[in-house]
């Protein structure tokens, strides 16, 4: 069974604006702000690049940025386009990352890996593109691959839930149903209460020869 987790477009933290006029200044304090919906913030942030004649930080920002709210609103070529413009003037960890997920939610899984190379060869220890990576690597059926990057994220972050429960379905698709169990209860105890994460649980002691206790299955 393989089990597609996608990974929720992020934001980038804002550099000072100080000495930005007052007008790019607003358009970049409202670019860089997560609380507006996607098409404001899109709108924002086309208006920094627009000012900005040549390709500098705030300009790279505001791609990133924008890229994002791209992503969320599934217009995953756009988020391409922009990441791609980013990584052409000063390659980052965080602009690849940005790609391969929209890489990953297009189903190019090939190209998200090598974009999540890119990323991990800059910044060793960046857990969302080890997350996007063994995402990838689950949708290619290497489950072992998906394991090893699922597990690295978790020792970076024990507490991220999505984590547990992507390698949960990956020890399930590779057979190992107890390994399965044992993630998909710990991503319960974590917070996580979507239904397929107790769906998951229950095949999985089904394949154990057990019968699941919960009440709501």
């Amino acid at each position: 069974m393989i089990v597609k987790i996608v990974l929720v477009f992020a934001g980038l933290v804002a550099g000072s604006t100080a000495a930005l006029s007052a007008a790019l200044r607003s358009d970049t304090e409202s670019c860089l702000s997560h609380s507006l919906p996607d098409d404001q913030q899109i709108a924002a942030c086309s208006a920094v690049i627009r000012s900005s004649k040549q390709v500098n930080r705030a300009k790279r920002l505001a791609l990133l940025e924008r890229a994002g709210a791209y992503g969320r609103r599934g217009e995953y070529g756009r988020a391409i386009a922009d990441t791609t413009q980013a990584i052409r003037t000063a390659p980052s960890a965080r602009a690849y990352y940005t790609r391969a997920l929209a890489y990953q939610n297009m189903g190019e899984d090939q190209r998200a890996i090598r974009d999540c190379n890119a990323a991990l060869a800059i910044e060793p220890k960046n857990e969302n593109a080890l997350f996007v990576r063994g995402s990838a690597r689950q949708n290619l059926e290497d489950y072992l691959g998906a394991i090893e990057d699922f597990s690295d994220v978790l020792q970076l972050n024990p507490s991220r839930a999505l984590a547990r429960f992507a390698r949960g379905t990956a020890y399930y698709s590779a057979g190992d149903y107890k390994s399965a169990v044992a993630d998909f209860s710990k991503a319960i105890d974590l917070g996580l209460t979507d239904p397929a994460i107790f769906r998951m649980r229950a095949l999985a002691e089904t394949e154990l020869g057990r019968a699941s206790a919960d009440p709501r299955l």
